[in-house]
């Protein structure tokens, strides 16, 4: 069930930590707190998260009715696509695996095509085959163990990225028999795009879109023109490890703190990483900005994936900008961000114990 909220209680949520690992930080001086109509704000539980929607246009009715058919969109991007869901798109196409191709909507063809050319670009640190591995490390939780090596293999010859097969007429298969898609890593961040287009072609100027780590701005933001992003602490996610001034682009993290699974007392997060088949350890957070939100939601998730190095190598070959948070040497309470050049002089630290790399 969904809820519209209102504005003082939707920031409440916010910041007692119901809203992911971004988050806009809403300046005083905005131009609604000077005298301007302020802006419309819906926020509604889809995608598994808290979903955020802001936006501004001289019409407030208007603004509140392209939020609508913003929200509208998220909507209907998972039911397409939620794994959830027996009658989605993607359940559709785990039943047809490894038997024949099925037709799908403009919507899935767009980010599966996506995410098979990440795959081919990150080496298979973005997977989204990896259904089967998702589905066994969930089984063996509720059991209370860990999965085999057997099962893990097992699984793990289902994960490849080269048997999503993209055919002419949008028509998708997957060559092995108990495969599946899991678009979790990469369709949150479509979702936030198709909203935001949906908020300009009805005439919003100015707007956010926050869906639980995925986020996109546009339009001058309230200091300098610019939008202040918070990034949670990994280690104690109720509060902010830094903020980030960004003008408009999408900015996306993921984070192998924030969900998890517990096995006899002991969290293991619930990033995999498809080539290992085991929680991705070695990096506590990246977070990627790109123009887009599914590109920056993709590649956050490819990144943690690489560790450390390997995010920031991985940030560089594809051009985009990010922070990439591990942990301190020789100070596990303690954490270091690693800031890419082109983000330098737009972070500020609010933990004083942690330091910036970069």
């Amino acid at each position: 069930m969904t809820h519209e909220r209102d504005r003082r209680r939707f920031i409440a949520e916010l910041a007692a930590g119901a809203g992911g690992m971004l988050l806009t930080v809403r300046s005083p001086a905005s131009a609604a707190e000077r005298g301007g109509a302020p802006p419309a704000v819906i926020g509604r539980l889809m995608l598994g998260t808290l979903v955020e929607g802001e936006a501004s246009h001289p019409d407030p009715a208007a603004a509140r009715d392209a939020l609508r058919a913003g929200f509208a969109r998220i909507d209907a991007v998972d039911r397409l696509m939620s794994i959830f869901r027996a009658d989605s798109e993607v359940s559709g196409l785990a039943r047809e695996a490894g038997a024949g191709s099925v037709a799908v909507s403009e919507d899935t063809y767009c980010v599966l095509r996506e995410a098979r050319d990440l795959g081919v670009r990150t080496g298979g640190a973005l997977d989204v085959t990896m259904l089967p591995l998702r589905r066994l490390w969930t089984r063996a939780a509720e059991r209370g163990r860990l999965p085999s090596s057997a099962e893990l293999d097992r699984a793990g010859r289902l994960v490849d990225f080269r048997g999503l097969v993209l055919e002419d007429g949008r028509r998708v298969r997957l060559r092995h028999a108990g495969a599946g898609v899991d678009l979790g890593g990469i369709g949150k961040g479509y979702a936030v795009d198709v909203a935001v287009e949906a908020l300009r072609s009805r005439g919003v100027g100015r707007a956010i879109v926050n869906a639980g780590g995925d986020l996109r701005v546009f339009g001058p933001g309230p200091v300098d023109g610019l939008w202040r992003v918070g990034l949670r602490h990994p280690l104690r996610p109720a509060s902010l490890l830094l903020t980030l001034r960004v003008g408009a682009s999408a900015v996306a993290t993921s984070g192998n703190y924030y969900r998890y699974v517990e096995v006899a007392g002991r969290p293991y997060g619930h990033v995999l990483d498809p080539r290992t088949g085991l929680p991705a350890a070695a990096a506590l957070s990246a977070t990627v900005v790109a123009a887009h939100a599914m590109r920056a939601d993709g590649l956050a998730t490819a990144a943690l994936v690489g560790g450390v190095d390997g995010a920031l190598a991985l940030m560089r070959a594809e051009g985009v900008e990010g922070i990439v948070v591990g942990s301190r040497a020789g100070h596990p309470d303690r954490v270091v961000a690693h800031v890419t050049r082109g983000l330098r002089g737009r972070v500020e630290l609010l933990d004083a114990a942690a330091v910036i790399d970069g």
